[in-house]
């Protein structure tokens, strides 16, 4: 499969290059070099004739780009560069994009930690960088609704390149995040779904069965919390 990852640069884009160009045949879209990536354009996510050109050819979209900063001229930025990835996509149609949501769209701030996270929750967003997500997740349902695209919205949690494995429900392994982003652009029958990126655990603090259904995503790598160390 042809695939755009924007944001391949970043510390999730090099894990998702490493895990997945094997397999793919991967483009890369960034502000900063690629040098891991054959076919990679430096270019501004805010531009959408540099979008539109990275698009070109695409099958699948991986998005990640996020404007850096917690200011709402940052979120305005992210917003408008993830409109540009989703209008290219249709112009140049592609059919599936797998959008890097969040977590923490369901905050605790809102929802007792004790409270598991399903896909039924509303997002309440608690700061301009999750009103970026969930708009990212509203447009890409809208364009999923109104075109023929299909779109998957993965909540991820916390990644870290130096932690490869996970120690908290929170967390994301590295081969469960090429599992995940693999199975939002290639499992068959979406049209719009919303799935939790985290790696299993024996808290179970997100709903993950919902992910093993609609989109076929089986986390392998599990974290053990103690009871008496779970808030």
């Amino acid at each position: 499969m042809k695939v755009l990852i924007t944001g391949a640069a970043g510390v999730i884009g090099k894990i998702l290059v490493r895990g997945l160009r094997d397999r793919h045949e991967l483009r890369g879209f960034d502000c900063e070099p690629m040098p891991e990536l054959a076919d990679a354009m430096v270019g501004d996510i805010n531009n959408f004739d540099q979008v539109k050109a990275a698009t070109e050819g695409m099958e699948a979209i991986i998005h990640l780009v996020n404007v850096p900063g917690g200011e709402w001229e940052h979120s305005l930025q992210s917003m408008v560069g993830t409109y540009n990835v989703f209008e290219s996509a249709h112009l140049n149609g592609v059919r599936r994009i797998a959008y890097a949501s969040r977590g923490g769209v369901l905050p605790r701030s809102f929802y007792p930690r004790t409270m598991q996270r399903t896909a039924e929750m509303l997002p309440k967003p608690d700061s301009y960088y999750t009103i970026s997500k969930v708009f990212g997740e509203s447009i890409g349902y809208m364009y999923a609704s109104r075109f023929e695209m299909e779109a998957v919205s993965v909540r991820i949690g916390n990644i870290n390149a130096e932690r490869d494995q996970p120690e908290h429900p929170h967390h994301l392994s590295h081969g469960d995040c090429v599992r995940v982003f693999e199975q939002a652009i290639t499992h068959p029958g979406v049209k719009y779904e919303m799935v939790f990126g985290v790696s299993d655990s024996d808290w179970p603090l997100y709903d993950l069965d919902h992910g093993r259904r609609v989109i076929g995503y089986d986390p392998q790598d599990r974290s053990h919390v103690p009871e008496d160390e779970r808030e």
